[in-house]
């Protein structure tokens, strides 16, 4: 039941309490599932709140991980160059701030293995 729980989709929600968008983040085991959960994340906000946004932090699409990172340092940058900026910046950019720190996690994680593996050759 948990595995399921990561990979479900922003129309699909366990039973249970809700999982807040960090909480999502924080399940995913590989990069492809905090692509994943960064879309639905994009997908979440209102036109209203991506019409507020300065041009270059609206939302793009996500294939990788380093898609990520380079969303989330616009976000950051925008952040800090205007902090008088939408809230909904600031917001995203604590989102994506997260995302990163969960795939440095999840990389971290396949470099321990990867050199366990050639120590144990």
């Amino acid at each position: 039941m948990a595995w399921r729980a990561r990979t479900m989709s922003i129309l699909e929600f366990p039973k249970g309490p809700a999982l807040s968008w960090q909480g999502r983040l924080d399940l995913a085991d590989n990069e492809a599932e905090v692509v994943e959960v960064a879309r639905d994340y994009l997908a979440s906000l209102d036109p209203f709140e991506i019409d507020a946004m300065p041009e270059h932090c609206k939302p793009r699409k996500l294939f990788v991980a380093a898609d990520i990172a380079s969303y989330g340092f616009d976000l950051a940058r925008c952040h800090c160059a205007q902090p008088d900026a939408a809230g909904v910046v600031h917001r995203t950019a604590a989102f994506f701030l997260h995302a990163n720190s969960r795939l440095a996690a999840i990389l971290a994680n396949v470099n321990d293995g990867e050199a366990e593996q050639q120590e144990s050759a």
